[in-house]
């Protein structure tokens, strides 16, 4: 059993594990960005008295525009002007289209800081987790340490975080890249078998797991390329974080009613 785990991790040290935050690119921008402005028309119902978000909104609608019709100088300053109004939920999305940009100029390092960045000023767990995701697939790229990559995806794996099941995958991936087949293996095995797990993530780790059993090393690396949300995903987190805003602004109106002594508007 030991040269079977021996071939498939020689197989699984390729380059193509070295492209994984390149392929996850074009999460950066595009769909996601599209299928995030829908959502932003819903936060910015709820902070429509609010001069920076109003501000944030403009900016960042002027930057997506810009980057659509391949303008990144103008998108880049678009995007650090809604960086500056302090808005949260804009200035993290904007931080995560300037790492799309810096990534496509082939600056990982200033993609890495920035999406860091991006995780750090909301509190939103889609905007936040996302950030943080993608910050873990590039460090990938970067060859970051095992001990790194454990650091960045193991808060992303606990129960209710949005990107769940790809943190647990990603950190097993990691697990493969260090070495421990056996430890990836156990992980991606239960992954496997666990409810709730989408059905590509579930699909990726039993192919995985046949993998490192045969040995089959070419098998091996085309799975060792980590997805991009499908169209379909993003529509499901847009409708999640259009729900919490509406519920968050709900709860408002009526704790000012109560406050007012007025009955509660009705739903």
């Amino acid at each position: 059993m030991s040269d079977i785990f021996e071939e498939a991790e020689e197989g699984l040290r390729t380059e193509k594990w070295t492209s994984i935050a390149k392929k996850s690119a074009p999460w950066v921008g595009g769909g996601l960005g599209l299928a995030l402005l829908a959502a932003l028309g819903v936060w910015g119902f709820t902070h429509m008295q609010s001069k920076d978000a109003a501000k944030a909104s403009e900016t960042y609608a002027a930057g997506l525009e810009a980057l659509q019709s391949g303008d990144k100088v103008k998108a880049a300053k678009d995007f650090d002007e809604t960086v500056k109004t302090g808005a949260d939920a804009y200035e993290s999305m904007a931080l995560t289209q300037l790492a799309a940009i810096a990534l496509s100029d082939d600056k990982p390092a200033d993609a890495l800081a920035k999406l860091d960045e991006a995780a750090k000023v909301t509190g939103d767990p889609l905007l936040k987790d996302l950030a943080s995701l993608k910050a873990a697939y590039i460090a990938f790229d970067e060859k970051a340490t095992f001990a790194d990559l454990e650091k960045r995806l193991m808060p992303l794996t606990k129960d209710g975080r949005p990107y769940q099941a790809l943190a647990k995958e990603a950190l097993a991936m990691a697990k493969i890249q260090n070495g421990d087949l056996k430890g990836a293996r156990a992980d991606l095995e239960t992954l496997a078998i666990t409810l709730g797990t989408p059905d590509g993530v579930k699909e990726r780790a039993q192919q995985a797991v046949q993998a490192i059993d045969s040995g089959a090393a070419d098998l091996a690396r085309k799975i060792v390329a980590l997805p991009k949300p499908s169209d379909e995903q993003l529509r499901e987190q847009v409708m999640k974080l259009q729900a919490m805003q509406q519920a968050q602004m709900q709860a408002q109106m009526q704790a000012q009613a109560a406050a007012q002594g007025q009955a509660p508007a009705p739903q």
